[in-house]
This record gives structure tokens, sequence and C-alpha cells, in this order.
């Protein structure tokens, strides 16, 4: 019977080698390891990011999968490194917020304390090679969670930003460009179910179903695959043509 698999997400990129390191020291541990790519070319120290894809994409994979999120800007310090459990999935990460947005709850939760776990030589700067990868190809190989070490209770807040309505409508922000340039928001589609369009910088743009809706060049509001409104141009690239940056305002009205 193959493991679950290890799904690693992290800002390391693939120019360099650390993703290539990581996986090689998972498999010195469980040779039979599973392991995929979600993504390795997040912004660099964006926690939010991190946050994010794993909101969008856990529900994809098989239960029991471990998500190995090194997206970790507190590198080498006393930040602590955690694994959490939810009903579906399993968790190594930063203890710096890149579980908060979530949505299923976080049924248990361990401080990772046991460095006889870890490489023997620990490096300020890596600790996607030795202690992430270690401690994902010993779970992999049928560590119990137990010996990580003690349980935490208090690991730290970051709670999905939450739009607000009011009789004008409902402000929303955005969360991320991606790769195309579309602005995702934190709007959902019973947000603007009963909406006519949406406002950016004063300027309006249509809801639509997709993009051939509107002509080339043309902007446009829409639910995109994550489940959330998007702010496209079709064919082109929304963030840059409108100086797009996270957490800028976005309102929905009639």
């Amino acid at each position: 019977m193959s493991p679950n698999p290890i799904v690693l997400l992290s800002d390391f990129g693939l120019r360099d080698s650390y993703v290539g390191v990581m996986k090689g020291v998972i498999l010195g541990f469980q040779p039979k390891a599973v392991i995929v790519d979600l993504c390795h070319e997040l912004p660099p120290q964006d926690v939010d990011a991190a946050a994010f894809s794993l909101r969008v994409s856990t529900r994809y994979f098989p239960k029991g999968s471990l998500f190995v999120c090194v997206v970790d800007p507190g590198v080498g310090s006393r930040r602590r490194i955690i694994w959490a459990r939810t009903a579906g999935q399993q968790f190594l990460a930063p203890d710096n917020g890149s579980l908060g947005w979530l949505k299923d709850p976080v049924l248990e939760c361990r401080s990772l304390e046991n460095s006889g776990l870890w490489l023997p030589e620990l490096s300020a700067t890596f600790h996607g090679r030795d202690i992430f990868a270690p401690v994902a190809g010993r779970l992999a190989a049928g560590l119990k969670p137990e010996r990580l070490g003690p349980e935490a209770a208090d690991i730290q807040d970051n709670p999905f930003p939450q739009p607000r309505s009011d009789a004008k409508g409902v402000h929303g922000s955005l969360l991320l460009i991606d790769r195309f340039g579309n602005a995702v928001t934190n709007l959902s589609p019973s947000h603007v179910a009963s909406r006519g369009m949406v406002v950016f910088k004063g300027r309006r743009l249509p809801l639509r179903h997709h993009y051939t809706e509107v002509q080339p060049g043309e902007a446009l509001a829409l639910i995109g695959s994550s489940g959330y409104l998007e702010l496209s141009i079709r064919n082109g690239d929304f963030g840059r043509a409108c100086k797009a940056r996270p957490g800028d305002p976005v309102h929905a009205r009639d």
C-alpha cells in the first residue's frame, strides 16, 4: 500500500536546488513516498499567498495527504514549526499564519520539538531540508505524530479577511494577483449573486460568467476556478494594467 501523498508548497522557485534536495531527503526516509508539487512560485515571504493556496487546494487531494508548506520568513529564529490535523488532511508549516485560512478547523496541533527527528546538522536558512523534509519522510514511513513534540494550542492567528456589507453593496479586497494577472478577491458567489457590477479604483467592471462575454482587451469580473471573484482583462493582465495590489479595496454593487 502506497503512503499518503506528500504535497509540497513553497516560495523556493525551481531555478535552484532547494525543492529537489527536499525531495531527496524525504525519499531517504520513505523511498515509496508519493510527492506532489502544489506550487513553488509563491511570492517570496508571502504567508497570505500560501494560506490562500492551501485554502483552495486541499479538498482536491486524497484524505490523509500531508501538506508541507515552507513559506518561512522567520527561518532560523525562535518561531515554531507545527504539525496540524484537520478532519481530512495533515500539515507541516511554520507557526506564522500559513494555516490560518484553512476551511476546515484544526483538530490537533503539535510543536516540532523532537530534534532527534531532524537532520543532524541544522542550518540557519534551510529548515525545509533540515526539519520539514525529514519529518515529512518519517511521517510517511509511519511515525506517530505524538513523537513530534507537545501539543500546541496557541498557534498564530491569521483569520481569512471577511467582506463587509452595507446599503451600498459588498466591500471586499484583493487577495493576490495570479500568473495571468487576474486579481483574486475575497468575494464569493453569494456576495455578488444579486449585484450588477464591480467597482475597482473608480473603474466599473461588468459581472460575467466567462471571458468571451467581453471583447479582447476589455475588463470584467467573474467567479474564477478558486470559487472567488476575480478581476480580469480578456487576453490581458489586469494586475499590471490597473496597478492592482493585494489589499486593494473592491466594491460589488447594483
